[in-house]
């Protein structure tokens, strides 16, 4: 009988153990995240920077907050330390992380830098020196086999990548095979078993925002055939849906095509703001509210596994933008009404 309670009462002690592993790995990099925080989201902490007329004054301020050491004469030099801090803020949750996540971790910045890519890809082809700051291994890699060779050797340095284009290469066709190969590229990732549900959902939000805003691109700016621009099927926006809104004749087509999803009222009370002000930039930044607001989501869903990190990584990036923001202002003699419509608030 003593054999048997000692025997029922290892499995149960080996049962909680390996329950609380999942925990244990994700314990000090999740909590290391929610100390740090995001306070460059927060209206407090914006405005007291959009207060700020001297970028000395501006680096002081935030380097006063924990993770911080932001370095730089002018707003380039500032901006171009701010892509560092990101680049260290992600290789650090990838070494913290357990094992299996690290593949997220390179896709996440590689996700970041396509928009670096495609601005330096079509620099090349129009014979244009272009400063690009890439950060990840992959788009470095490329970027550096593609300098010294040839326009007609482009497509295929592209594909032994695995990033899918014709002979012909135009913006449209770059910019669509780009963010085809990132979003790929982070759907593939392999993570651990407790974060699975929320690396596909994240990434699943992210193919619905890049097809809305490729939507966005074709209506406003008559970027290219608008359904040759879908990206796949995401969370909410299927093929026929996608379809559907490129039909539409303009922005209230668009709108209203969306009805039904989760997107709607946000993109709805961005297009109301971007009329009323003018400015159709509040438009497309809705869309940075949706993943912003999504990411949130995630990290009460999936606490305190990856989840919660994928919130960190988004916010901080949004953080970062706004001062990159911020600084471009103060150095340009920008008033806080003109530079405080472009930031993003929440988190």
């Amino acid at each position: 009988m003593i054999y048997l309670i000692i025997g029922l009462s290892s499995a149960i002690i080996i049962a909680i153990v390996y329950r609380s592993v999942p925990y244990i790995r994700y314990a000090y990099p999740t909590a290391k995240a929610e100390s740090i925080g995001n306070p460059f989201l927060t209206s407090r902490s914006l405005d007291q920077l959009l207060e700020v007329r001297s970028l000395n004054s501006f680096k002081s301020m935030i380097n006063a907050h924990k993770d911080f050491e932001v370095e730089g004469e002018d707003a380039e030099e500032i901006q171009r330390s701010l892509d560092q801090h990101m680049l260290g803020v992600i290789q650090t949750l990838k070494k913290e992380c357990p094992k299996d996540d690290r593949e997220f971790f390179d896709g996440f910045l590689e996700y970041l830098d396509g928009y670096g890519f495609k601005a330096f890809l079509i620099s090349k082809l129009e014979n244009k020196e272009a400063e690009i700051r890439l950060l990840s291994d992959n788009f470095r890699r490329m970027a550096g086999l593609i300098r010294g060779s040839d326009p007609d050797k482009i497509p295929g340095i592209l594909k032994r990548f695995g990033i899918d284009v014709s002979g012909d290469l135009n913006p449209v066709e770059i910019d669509v095979g780009i963010s085809k190969y990132v979003l790929k590229r982070l759907k593939q990732a392999r993570v651990s078993r407790v974060s699975r549900s929320a690396k596909d959902e994240f990434v699943d939000r992210l193919v619905d925002i890049e097809n809305v805003r490729n939507i966005l691109k074709a209506k406003i700016y008559g970027f290219g055939n608008c359904e040759g621009l879908f990206l796949g099927e995401g969370k909410e926006i299927a093929e026929w849906r996608f379809r559907d809104i490129c039909k539409s004749r303009d922005l209230e087509g668009l709108i209203s095509g969306l009805e039904g999803t989760s997107y709607h009222e946000i993109i709805k009370k961005g297009y109301d703001d971007s009329k009323r002000y003018g400015n159709i930039q509040l438009l497309e930044k809705s869309l940075d509210e949706i993943l912003l607001k999504e990411a949130k989501d995630l990290s009460i869903k999936n606490f305190p596994f990856l989840g919660t990190l994928i919130k960190f990584l988004v916010s901080r990036y949004f953080e970062l933008r706004n001062l990159k923001i911020i600084a471009k202002g103060i150095e340009e003699g920008l008033s806080k009404d003109r530079i405080k419509p472009l930031l993003l608030v929440g988190g």
